[in-house]
């Protein structure tokens, strides 16, 4: 997807609303006391399950690249690599898609919500004009959403090669439609022709899997939790 500082292409378009002072007392203390924004269900600790989403589908490609090919089919590609691991993990699992079909975002979020003590994890990858831009990006809406996101960010990074543009708050759709914590994985730039070719590679997105696999078993587990294979 396109690297757009405060939203991209997936997201709806969201005006500010001017809320009472009593709302946003509400909303200050809802955060102090759960962690999470109203509405959502503090769940970062206790999951036992994770929604995979992979981003695109269908008549959405997604971003495209001479070095990686299509965004589709390399989120779908990392999520069914995913999925075997976070299952061996002992976690349920459920995909927002596991073929080439468009699914509407509001539909994703819908999947996730039906479901009782989850995560969301929504895989994607970036793309922008200036192609020497790099780096793994993942965004949360929820603050207790965030150390979701720096676990998975810190095992991406740790693969030799890779880097980080840190964790950013953002209101894509996915993310603030969610009942359950959602972290949404930007894993690298298809338009970088290092990181993209590297996006395109089989063994490199087997990497990906595995790092945020990682970090969702770190999450849940602690620090010293490790992969079945590990």
């Amino acid at each position: 997807m396109k690297n757009i500082p405060t939203s991209f292409r997936e997201a709806s378009a969201s005006g500010k609303v001017s809320r009472g002072l009593a709302l946003a007392a509400a909303c200050v203390a809802a955060c102090i006391f759960t962690g999470c924004t109203s509405g959502v269900k503090d769940t970062s600790r206790t999951f036992s399950g994770v929604v995979l989403d992979a981003g695109h589908g269908g008549h959405d490609s997604g971003t495209t690249s001479r070095y990686a090919g299509r965004e589709k089919d390399a989120t779908l590609d990392v999520v069914m690599r995913l999925r075997p691991k976070v299952a061996g993990a002992g976690f349920r699992t459920v995909m927002t898609r596991s073929d080439d079909t468009f699914i509407p975002l509001s539909t994703r979020a819908a999947i996730s919500n039906r479901q009782s003590n989850v995560i969301f994890v929504s895989v994607h990858f970036n793309d922008t004009r200036r192609s020497a831009i790099r780096g793994t990006e993942v965004y949360y809406t929820s603050p207790c959403s965030a150390q979701i996101a720096r676990n998975i960010l810190n095992q991406i990074a740790a693969i030799p090669g890779a880097s980080s543009r840190g964790i950013h708050t953002a209101n894509f759709a996915v993310l603030r439609r969610a009942k359950y914590p959602a972290v949404l994985v930007e894993c690298g730039f298809f338009s970088n022709p290092i990181e993209g070719r590297r996006c395109g590679s089989g063994a490199y997105r087997e990497l990906l899997a595995e790092a945020i696999a990682r970090g969702i078993l770190i999450q849940r587990r602690g620090a010293g939790a490790m992969l079945a294979a590990e």
